[in-house]
């Protein structure tokens, strides 16, 4: 079946062969076809719904016109002129002669040419414009394009392909970081079939989305949706039937574009960004039927500037209405949070103040990072932990993406019995590590980047962090320059063992298939201290100890953190489970039986703490910064 898109409503086509064309037509109530006739093709058209005014001239060349209902036909012959219009939605059924672009139109309300219309009987398209640099988004956009931000785990420009079918073509306007989002369309969307257009100026201040639009004018010579790529609408999608433009009311018309509506909700006038303006803003979705009208305003227009000069005029347009639309805009990072806020956005992981991204898109998992040679070792790692990593592993220069697998996180499980179950699997998996080869990697992995992060986070918040001796929830404590000057970093290097590690084993990269009884890895580390073939198995160990002691999954809201800071005191608490407490007991007595070394998880679980402290919410980062100057000073003090 093969469907065509109508200015009127559409067609279905069920069959076309060398006798004969059978069609189920759907016209909206209101809107009528063309008034045609035909030099050829012989058709008849019943009635299968709804109700219709029928126009049909008879063989004396009157044209009459009947009201007709559902179970009522009639027969057009050539070159009999004939018109059909809608009183309410009604649906036909005709069949014909084959002669499918034998139309004469005497009278069209979308003007369009006598003949068959070949962009009616393309696929339906979305232009997306995505070039831009998304300046106003700062640290989100640093080093992938403003269409790859996430909100809840989806890129923005999945919240936009998701809302029309699989089968429209999606034209996309490329520029700044434009490898990294084409990477994201083609792996998470292989079935559908996308078009990249690369705009030449996307670096020049003085370009407008109208430049990139008109970029994309060969694709797109038929009628098409129009996006800009920071446009996030929560309605269902209007039909593309006719010229219309996306609305929201807005106070600020000095912020948006703004449309003037008539009692019908057409565009009687078009102004940009005024105090003078109107009070619906144009929200960067469009419906471009009359294509050719489109392209020459634009055309005419200063394309350095706005996408909305083609609308100026709306005049030009046969009909050009208003459809008014649930949107978000995020285009800035007030706006980003809003529309957060509202698709109650639940991250996968914990945020970082670095270029990593995580996406989950149906059942397809992708990871960015803006370094290609950490995504890269994550691939190579990948062949090291296959047996134990899901199905479907593909990588890109800045993405890898995997199927996620059936089953639910660990943490989701809150069951000490699972936890219990995974241990003696665990247990499986390190029987056969090996003492290291390259202790010196030990070195470059725990105290370089202990001093690197450190350096980070007292440029952050000052030295008196590690200078100063704190009271820490009632308990008092040297410095952090003190406990640290007491580590026993080489004893790091002692009995310690080489193993194909995970590198953050915590229990929300742990997923349970209970039916299958199957435990799979996920977001694994890309490297230890740039080693791919494999890690120090006590750093997954105290991952898994610091995770148990400290519900990451939980802590991805900072609701869950409360901290109250003095001069020299910190009280903070946050919130875990009762399960979580009672096996965190049940893994210490599991190392000590299997003669793992308690003090030294103590210590680089410590560390841990101590290294993520940068990188995440200012709470987050300063209760990790005490935590890590208690478990340290615990771990010295044996």
């Amino acid at each position: 079946m093969k469907t065509v898109i109508k200015p009127w409503g559409k067609e279905e086509w069920l069959e076309l062969n060398e006798k004969y064309c059978y069609k189920r037509i759907y016209i909206n109530a209101g809107y009528k076809t063309s008034y045609q006739y035909h030099v050829q093709k012989r058709e008849t058209n019943s009635i299968i719904s709804g109700n219709a005014e029928v126009w049909l001239e008879n063989d004396s060349g009157i044209v009459e016109k009947k009201i007709m209902s559902a179970g009522e036909y009639f027969n057009v012959t050539p070159p009999k002129k004939h018109r059909v219009i809608a009183l309410t939605d009604i649906i036909l059924q005709e069949v014909s002669t084959p002669e499918v672009d034998d139309v004469i139109r005497l009278e069209d309300d979308a003007n369009r040419k006598d003949g068959k219309i070949e962009g009616e009987h393309s696929s339906p398209a979305v232009l997306i414009l995505a070039a831009g640099l998304g300046t106003r988004l700062k640290h989100h956009t640093k080093s992938k394009n403003k269409a790859l931000v996430s909100i809840n785990n989806k890129a923005i420009i999945s919240h936009i392909i998701e809302k029309f079918p699989e089968n429209y073509d999606i034209v996309v306007a490329v520029g700044y970081q434009k490898e990294s989002l084409i990477e994201y369309c083609k792996l998470t969307y292989p079935q559908r079939k996308f078009t990249f257009v690369e705009v030449d100026r996307w670096e020049d201040s003085k370009v407008g989305p109208g430049y990139s639009a008109f970029k994309c004018k060969e694709y797109l010579q038929r009628p098409f949706y129009i996006t800009t790529a920071d446009c996030l609408i929560d309605s269902e999608m209007p039909k593309l039937d006719g010229n219309w433009l996306g609305v929201h009311q807005t106070s600020y018309p000095e912020k948006y574009s703004t449309a003037k509506l008539d009692e019908n909700n057409n565009v009687i006038n078009f102004i940009n960004k005024s105090e003078n303006g109107f009070d619906y803003a144009f929200i960067g979705l469009a419906s471009i039927w009359d294509y050719e009208i489109f392209w020459k305003q634009l055309e005419s227009s200063n394309l350095d500037t706005e996408l909305v000069s083609a609308w100026y005029n709306p005049s030009i347009y046969p009909t050009l209405k208003a459809k008014e639309l649930k949107w978000f805009d995020t285009g800035n990072l007030d706006d980003i949070e809003k529309a957060k806020e509202h698709f109650k956005d639940s991250p996968l992981s914990l945020h970082k103040e670095i270029e990593e991204v995580t996406y989950k898109i149906g059942n397809k998992f992708l990871k960015f990072n803006s370094n290609q040679n950490i995504t890269k070792n994550r691939g190579e790692r990948a062949c090291i932990l296959h047996p134990l990593i899901p199905n479907n592993f593909k990588l890109t220069n800045n993405f890898i993406s995997y199927d996620w697998e059936d089953g639910i996180t660990l943490y989701e499980y809150n069951s000490v019995s699972i936890y219990n179950k995974f241990l003696s699997f665990y247990k499986d998996v390190i029987d056969e590590c090996i003492k290291w080869k390259n202790p010196s990697l030990i070195d470059a992995f725990y105290i370089d980047k202990t001093n690197s992060r450190k350096d980070v986070f007292l440029k952050k918040y000052g030295e008196d962090y590690i200078n100063k001796s704190f009271e820490i929830n009632s308990k008092k404590y040297p410095s952090l320059k003190e406990i640290l000057s007491k580590v026993d970093f080489n004893s790091l290097k002692e009995n310690s063992f080489y193993s194909a590690f995970h590198g953050d084993l915590q229990f929300d990269n742990i997923i349970y298939n209970s039916n299958l009884e199957k435990f799979t890895y996920i977001d694994w580390r890309e490297s230890f201290a740039g080693s791919v073939d494999g890690g120090d198995l006590y750093y997954d160990l105290a991952k898994m100890y610091g995770g148990c002691i400290l519900p990451y999954n939980m802590l991805k809201n900072d609701d869950y953190i409360n901290l109250v800071e003095g001069v020299s005191t910190v009280n903070y608490s946050y919130i875990s489970t009762d399960q979580l407490q009672e096996f965190t007991k049940n893994y210490e007595n599991w190392l000590v039986n299997n003669n793992y070394d308690i003090n030294k998880i103590k210590m680089i679980t410590g560390l841990i703490y101590l290294n993520m402290s940068p990188l995440h919410s200012n709470k987050f980062n300063k209760m990790l910064w005490f935590m890590s100057t208690e478990m340290l000073y615990e771990s010295i003090n044996k």
